[in-house]
């Protein structure tokens, strides 16, 4: 049977199962990251630790994601992968154990918190590069990525509903034993790789470190051009989440519905990014999309800052999720499509880091700044920074769609 052309990625048996296994792993991980906020704040009441315990989940990435490209560049991604995905298992195994007997403190689940972030800095970074492995033709990579960005949006929708009905009805322990069981299914898709595609990714073992993947990435155009992308999307964009709680209770006098509202509007507008992405047909012409989605996240920012009341900010919030969504996803696919293989694992932990890492920070430089100033302000200053960084850059489309089509040999 023929698949649609936004599908075609799934014709490969391989990234089918891979996509079954990380379904259930990523619905699993958002009930563990919901569970553990829940309990951190439970135990505290402080809101301090609950910020505290996303930046020692998310953070580590930025440090220690190149340190990760290193490693996949030079060892086999799937024997990476496998490593990272049981020792996550096993530390989501412990912290539901301890939680259970009623031994840990707060101390114990902000150690557990960090161990986790620091796993999940190669597991990020190896799972990402491993696409390229199920995918062997480079021509339905990018269907396989924006299949795979859907299905991380997906589960940031459905993760949090299934932790709340577990968390109803159990407690946080079991919460945290069923993130553990729901690796097994990813691990087992992984393990079903064909044995001359874990090879493949073996071959492409690179010489040298993180400095060599630094000095690429600044001396090749295409990751020096999209790189700053992510960047500015991640710092200056993605922080939007962090103090949208003060710009509806402060600015706009709602409560947690409202909030809920238009958060999912911003969801709904990154599944729409994905789509676009996964139905997006020719290569050379995808720096289009990653320089108008940039700006289209600033010039959103800026229209939900100036929003008079929910209901108008409502109609801005999709251009916020698709514009942060499909910049990010865009570059992702244009440096693993162009990059050599003996780079990639590099290149892929560089995005990660400035995507993943930057984020935690520049949620905190807003919380700080909207203190200051008020989250208007701030709104408007981030959305400011993305709208003029992508119209800078578009002066440059032309030169980077040729650089995207030499590498691509077309």
């Amino acid at each position: 049977m023929k698949l649609p052309h936004g599908m075609r990625a799934f014709r490969y048996p391989a990234f089918r199962r891979f996509y079954a296994g990380q379904t259930v792993s990523i619905i699993g991980s958002w009930v563990q990251s919901i569970a553990l906020s829940w309990l951190v704040y439970r135990l505290t009441g402080a809101a301090t630790l609950l910020g505290l315990t996303a930046f020692l989940t998310q953070a580590p990435i930025l440090l220690l994601g190149p340190v990760a490209g290193t490693l996949l560049d030079r060892f086999d991604r799937r024997r990476l992968l496998l490593i990272a995905q049981w020792s996550l298992a096993v530390q989501a195994a412990v912290l539901g154990t301890t939680v259970l007997s009623g031994l840990p403190g707060v101390p114990w689940l902000l150690g557990l918190a960090a161990i986790q972030g620091v796993i999940a800095s190669l597991e990020t970074s190896a799972r990402q590069s491993f696409l390229n492995v199920l995918v062997p033709d480079r021509d339905d990579l990018p269907n396989a990525i924006a299949l795979n960005s859907f299905l991380m949006n997906s589960g940031r929708l459905i993760g949090p509903g299934v932790a709340g009905f577990l968390l109803s009805h159990t407690s946080e322990g079991v919460c945290f034993l069923v993130n553990a069981a729901s690796f097994l299914a990813a691990i087992a898709a992984i393990t079903a790789t064909p044995g001359h595609a874990s090879r493949r990714a073996a071959s492409g073992h690179g010489q040298g470190g993180i400095l060599d993947g630094i000095a690429h990435a600044r001396t090749h155009p295409i990751p020096r051009t999209l790189l700053p992308v992510v960047l500015g999307v991640s710092f200056f964009a993605s922080p939007y989440v962090a103090i949208m709680p003060a710009l509806v209770r402060g600015s706009f006098g709602g409560d947690a519905g409202t909030l809920g509202m238009l958060v999912g509007a911003a969801g709904l507008g990154g599944l729409l990014g994905t789509a676009t992405l996964a139905n997006w047909r020719r290569l050379p012409r995808l720096p289009r999309l990653t320089l108008f989605s940039c700006a289209l996240a600033g010039a959103s920012l800026i229209g939900l800052a100036l929003s008079p009341g929910p209901w108008v900010a409502a109609v801005f919030m999709p251009g916020v999720g698709f514009g942060i969504i499909a910049s990010a996803a865009s570059v992702n696919v244009l440096l693993q499509a162009t990059t050599e293989e003996r780079m990639r694992g590099r290149m892929i932990s560089l995005y990660l880091a400035g995507f993943l890492g930057v984020s935690p920070f520049g949620a905190l430089a807003a919380g700080l700044l909207a203190d200051a100033v008020g989250p208007v302000a701030t709104l408007a200053l981030g959305g400011t920074v993305c709208l003029l960084l992508g119209l800078v850059l578009m002066r440059r489309i032309v030169a980077l769609s040729r650089q995207v089509a030499d590498a691509l040999g077309a």
